[in-house]
């Protein structure tokens, strides 16, 4: 699937979810060195794929600031 097909779900941030799937992305790299292993395409737009499905547990702290 062609990432330009999916569509972020409504109500979101455009911009949240670049902040959330760059952190994917950082993760996926880091389990790609631990582990030896690969995904399939590029890391970024995996992390981005699996951001705009909800694949990709996240929350926002409000208290920090």
């Amino acid at each position: 699937m062609k990432l330009a097909s999916l569509i972020p779900p409504l109500g979101t941030n455009k911009y949240e979810l670049a902040i959330i799937a760059a952190r994917e992305a950082r993760r996926l790299n880091e389990w790609m060195r631990r582990t030896g292993e690969n995904v399939p395409g590029k890391v970024t737009a995996v992390a981005l794929e699996r951001t705009i499905r909800s694949e990709v547990p996240y929350y926002f702290d409000d208290t920090a600031q």
